[in-house]
């Protein structure tokens, strides 16, 4: 109660308007969201600081309601939309969506109702804008509620003000120009709308498409104003702008395209205009949706991704080859694929090997193609990727010249080779090659050979299975866990699942969650009554997620109804303001062993549990050495694992500190397995993922050496992460 009346007070300075009150108020803000505010108190004291009169402190205190996620603040926030603050309306609008993200009926239809309004009454286009996102990703239940907002989008969009005019783009420069066999035609769009407001408006399409697709697609004139977006969202001819503006104009753009290929409704015209544009994210989503336009023959639509496969950006070849498998490769052949295998962009290549895979009409070629890259295996040194791909691709193909590859890979040196090795014996069904890689001395190995054998042998493999259960890889356990369910050894297998879970849970280590939860999933269908006293510690369980469990658990086995002790995680230290203060322009620049090193910046105001833990492992020298494990082109890579997996990394947990900032190319994530479930692991958004938004924090982004991250192998090493200072003025 101290530490409370500590906070009230320190809201009460706000008005003697001090920068020592203030950090104050804000440290008190910032410990309240940390601990997700858990009593009346402590929600009492962010609405108090919310209606105080400093506007940037207001902000970030509606921001911290909107976190907690809770429908019961719905009324709080919707009094913060008639605040003079522009900064203040914008981030309530946004905290109302967190509010009712997980919620149904009463409260969503009355966010719905006042945003709808709020959107036509609004002065300011930012909050504008920010409604209109919003309202295009509440959790809507009715066709009615979805098409009344469809429209209101729609109706925004249109709405003018700021010289955004309607006119073909720079690259389409007369009707019915012939584009790769393909013409095309241009007519009238309405003027479009301030710039803050035509984002919001087109990232609600977004969002309420995408949600609502399977049932309520869009109608027609919400189709024809997305292709007039692509068409119009640019400056005026006699505007000018800034690289800035420019950027948020190819927005706009993104977002239209990203709607229609959700709806599957990107018609010719509009994939033309798409090619021709000057923003590479564009002409990739029209690659993406150039093989499907089935309005379009067969002749048209091979020319349209044939353009998109020679476009001199790999994110658009990568996107036209994939749209070349999907519709085109089974009858017109693997031609433009194996060649594909010859581009200089890594990720367009191993995208044409993994292609492969899925078979052609002159399959002979394929098949040499790939033996042609498995066999350089041992000439490719760090450069395996290639290899590696083709041997799985092969074991589809040619399951005979995969095998008698397969030794090679199986005892290569590179780790991430043999893990790449167990996947493809998996599917040749070598029994012999997955129970030797399941003994493996890298976690990761052992744990791709028992998902194999968990399909080829079943509980024929549970020494291995129970051998597993010993190592402290969590993923690895995990996986073993759930291969030993409905085994026929009940008793061994409890025994060594209730000794597993032991050692596990005296690690103390919130991220040991996943196998923890997997353990107690497979204890539920073998073990018994006799096994109750093991379980019962685990009611008062540090995780309240295990510790719900072990009652259900326990309830199921005794027919005794139990409870969980624990409810919620012990709270952590808060960070210390005065001390992120100091971060405001810093830093954080990463050398990658490999050689090329990018810079971020960190958003220490918007995200700052994020950037403390984030600065913090960085100055301990947490990431140095280790790797980038996931690579996934045209979306993102992750890494920052001690275990090079998605189950191993600091703990505790991260709380999520999500926020308006949107998931950009170059912006700098926290992956998660759930809600608040951060455990220090980064990923980087390769192109916009506007899918992410709202569901995972950004506490950084790209400022220098964006194409370092576009070149990020499967398995690359970070050497170090240095924090340093903002950089001089001019630089």
């Amino acid at each position: 109660m101290l530490v409370l009346g500590l906070f009230l007070a320190a809201v009460e300075l706000i008005a003697v308007a001090q920068p020592a009150d203030r950090a104050m108020v804000r440290q008190a803000i910032l410990a309240a969201e940390d601990a997700r505010a858990p009593r009346a108190e402590d929600v009492q004291m962010l609405v108090r600081a919310a209606g105080g009169r400093d506007e940037a402190l207001a902000a970030v205190a509606v921001r911290a309601l909107g976190r907690l996620e809770r429908p019961s603040l719905v009324a709080d926030l919707l009094a913060f939309l008639e605040v003079r603050s522009p900064l203040v309306r914008a981030e309530a609008s946004n905290a109302i969506g967190q509010a009712v993200s997980s919620a149904e009926g009463e409260p969503v239809e009355r966010a719905r109702s006042v945003l709808m309004s709020r959107l036509t009454t609004e002065a300011d286009p930012r909050v504008r804008g920010v409604i209109g996102e919003t309202l295009g990703r509440l959790p809507y239940t009715t066709p009615e509620a979805v098409g009344s907002v469809e429209a209101a989008l729609v109706h925004a969009s249109r709405q003018s003000g700021t010289g955004v005019t309607a006119r073909p783009s720079a690259t389409t420069s007369a009707l019915g120009t012939p584009v790769a066999g393909v013409t095309i035609g241009f007519g009238d769009v309405d003027r479009d709308a301030p710039l803050p407001l035509l984002i919001g408006a087109a990232k609600g399409l977004e969002s309420l498409i995408r949600q609502n697709i399977k049932t309520s697609p869009p109608g027609e004139r919400t189709i024809a104003r997305l292709r007039g977006l692509i068409a119009t969202a640019r400056p005026a001819s006699a505007m000018p702008v800034t690289q800035a503006q420019a950027a948020e104009f190819a927005r706009a753009r993104r977002l239209a395209f990203e709607a229609l290929n959700t709806a599957s409704a990107a018609d010719e015209r509009t994939i033309v205009l798409g090619l021709q544009d000057d923003d590479p994210q564009v002409r990739r989503l029209a690659a993406q949706a150039s093989g499907a336009a089935r309005a379009m023959t067969l002749e048209k639509r091979e020319a349209l991704v044939a353009r998109g496969l020679n476009d001199a950006q790999p994110m658009v070849r990568l996107e036209a080859l994939r749209a070349y498998g999907r519709e085109l490769q089974s009858t017109r052949g693997c031609g433009p694929v194996i060649q594909a295998i010859e581009d200089p962009d890594l990720h367009v290549a191993l995208a044409a090997i993994d292609q492969l895979a899925s078979g052609c009409p002159d399959a002979a070629a394929a098949v040499e193609a790939l033996e042609d890259e498995v066999e350089a295996l041992e000439a490719a040194g760090d450069r395996w990727h290639a290899a590696a791909h083709a041997l799985v691709s092969l074991t589809r193909l040619a399951p005979e010249r995969a095998a008698s590859a397969l030794p090679g890979f199986a005892r290569h040196g590179v780790w991430q080779v043999r893990m790449y090795a167990a996947r493809a014996a998996a599917t040749l069904e070598d029994a012999a090659t997955l129970e030797r890689l399941a003994s493996d001395r890298a976690a990761n190995v052992r744990e791709a050979a028992i998902a194999g054998l968990i399909k080829l042998k079943g509980h024929e493999a549970d020494t291995l299975f129970l051998a597993a259960l010993e190592s402290q890889d969590c993923q690895l356990v995990r996986t073993a866990a759930r291969a030993l369910e409905g085994g026929p050894a009940r008793e061994k297998a409890t025994a060594a699942l209730i000794a597993a879970l032991a050692r596990l849970t005296d690690e103390k280590r919130d991220t040991s969650r996943d196998p923890r939860m997997a353990i107690l999933a497979t204890l539920r269908e073998l073990g018994s009554t006799g096994d109750a006293p093991a379980l019962e510690p685990y009611l008062k369980d540090f995780d309240p997620r295990v510790a719900a469990e072990a009652a259900s658990i326990l309830t199921a086995w005794t027919g005794r109804t139990r409870e969980a002790v624990t409810k919620q995680f012990a709270p952590p230290p808060a960070p210390v303001w005065a001390d992120l203060a100091k971060l405001e322009g810093t830093r954080a620049r990463v050398v990658m062993k490999g050689g090329g090193a990018f810079e971020i910046a960190l958003f220490p105001s918007e995200a700052p549990a994020t950037v403390d833990r984030f600065v913090r492992l960085a100055r301990q020298g947490y990431y140095d050495g280790l790797t980038f494990h996931r690579v996934v082109p045209n979306f993102v890579i992750q890494g920052g694992s001690p275990g090079a997996n998605e189950y191993m990394g600091d703990g505790p947990y991260m709380r999520d500190e999500v926020g308006l900032r949107p998931h950009g190319r170059g912006a700098v994530g926290v992956s998660t397995r759930g809600r608040d479930t951060g455990d220090a692991q980064i990923f980087i958004n390769l192109v916009d993922n506007p899918r992410l938004d709202h569901g995972y924090t950004v506490f950084a982004e790209i400022v220098r050496g964006m194409d370092v991250v576009d070149r990020v192998r499967e398995g690359d090493t970070i050497a170090s992460v240095e924090i340093v200072s903002p950089p001089a003025a001019g630089r």
